[in-house]
């Protein structure tokens, strides 16, 4: 089973390409004993295992189902020299755009929001490029931004491509997810601690922000009231079923769990914008019963309960009030 698991791995990184052929160069065998390896008839030796771990960045512990308190995972370390914005950007597109491509509808997204999901922010130019900004200068700390003020006008090149093919493809994946009343207070915190630093150029790029804050609750509010995503993408309409619940428990974390071809895939956010990922079946079992006994205990607000999806909504808007009166 693992090593039909690390085969597998191994596709999902050569994706149309043919594996036989990249094994039999990597291992030195000819193709037929790299089909062997592939149907797990022959079994992979210590060395060609270490080979195709280094060679495709996959961790060995990954591979071993481990069902005791040891559990592997994934990360990008945000503080290393070949750390950048756009490579994490890219890893989430691509993740994004396997779910969202998978047919029968068997790929879904389910997620507890901490704070605003960048998924739904991405969406809206002032907004996304506020918080890639704020990630670069105020959580990064890079040089280059050190001396700069955050101007809402000021295209982010490369940025806001991603960005727009992150948002698209997030709104062709089905998404169950618990926000609460708390899930705009670290965004409104991190404006206000641009205001009293003096970091925005002028006030129209603070009331921009919350002008496309006030956007994305409008879209969310609709897309609550009638359980589907929808965006139109170069002409074409992109949809998806949506549930969406508040909860009134604090939410400790963000937590979202990825579903494809029967396999979950747990990502636990830290360090601000990064993430821990987990294969693990047992740890992902483990977030999966914490999310629905949250669930469990939560308003569906989605199609339903307008009395309460209203009185959420209004809750929300009136901080974004506030923020602008600070303005």
């Amino acid at each position: 089973m693992s090593q039909r698991f690390l085969i597998e791995q191994c596709n999902e990184r050569v994706g149309n390409k043919n594996l036989a052929p990249v094994l039999s160069e990597l291992l030195g065998i000819n193709p037929d004993a790299a089909y062997r390896r592939m149907r797990c008839t022959t079994e992979l030796s210590f060395n060609e295992i270490q080979k195709i771990c280094i060679h495709f960045n996959i961790s060995f512990d990954s591979v071993i189902n481990y069902r005791g308190r040891l559990v592997p995972f994934q990360f990008n370390g945000m503080f290393q020299d070949k750390f950048s914005i756009i490579g994490y950007l890219s890893n989430i597109e691509q993740e994004l755009k396997m779910l969202a491509g998978l047919e029968d509808n068997n790929g879904r997204i389910t997620m507890t929001a901490m704070d605003l999901p960048y998924f739904r922010q991405f969406g809206f130019k002032s907004l996304s490029r506020f918080k890639l900004f704020f990630w670069q200068r105020s959580v990064l700390n890079l040089d280059e931004y050190s001396a700069r003020k955050f101007d809402a006008d000021e295209s982010l090149g490369e940025y806001e491509d991603i960005t727009d093919r992150i948002y698209q493809s997030y709104h062709g994946i089905p998404s169950v997810e618990v926000w609460a009343p708390e899930t705009l207070d670290s965004t409104i915190k991190q404006i206000q601690y641009y205001l009293e630093s003096g970091l925005f150029v002028d006030k129209s790029s603070a009331y921009q922000v919350c002008d496309d804050i006030d956007a994305l609750l409008t879209k969310l509010e609709g897309e609550a009231q009638s359980g589907r995503k929808r965006i139109i993408a170069d002409q074409d309409l992109i949809s998806s079923t949506f549930e969406m619940y508040q909860s009134d428990i604090f939410l400790s974390n963000n937590c979202i769990q990825a579903v494809k071809d029967g396999r979950t895939y747990t990502y636990v956010s830290f360090n601000s914008f990064n993430s821990l990922m987990s294969y693990s079946p047992h740890f992902s079992d483990e977030c999966n019963r914490w999310i629905e006994q949250i669930r469990s205990k939560s308003i569906l607000l989605s199609e339903v309960s307008e009395k309460l999806r209203y009185q959420f909504f209004k809750s929300l808007r009136s901080k974004l009030d506030n923020l602008r009166e600070t303005i």
